[in-house]
């Protein structure tokens, strides 16, 4: 299966002042976990060569279910705060 890419800005995210949408608690827990680690131990759950269309990587998909649990959402929540909210798309 492909991955889709991650981690670039939309047009409308760069046109933003710098420090749009921050959220300090998640900018601390960004800088204190290695998720490398995460990466390595999670990785390979996903088949990489498999049809279809492409796949959000496994540590993206790992961090999204840890704002769910942080933030106590359900699903439909957490897919609309994702696709709302800055902190959380970073």
């Amino acid at each position: 299966m492909a991955v889709k890419r991650t981690g670039q800005p939309s047009f409308v995210e760069a046109l933003m002042p710098k420090g749009a949408g921050a959220n300090a608690a998640l900018d601390r827990l960004a800088g204190l976990v290695k998720w490398y680690r995460f990466e390595k131990l999670i990785g390979h759950l996903r088949d990489e060569g498999s049809p279809g269309r492409p796949g959000y990587p496994v540590l993206v998909l790992f961090r999204a279910v840890l704002l769910q649990s942080l933030y106590g959402l359900s699903e439909r929540e957490l897919e609309e705060a994702l696709g709302d909210r800055l902190s959380f798309k970073r």
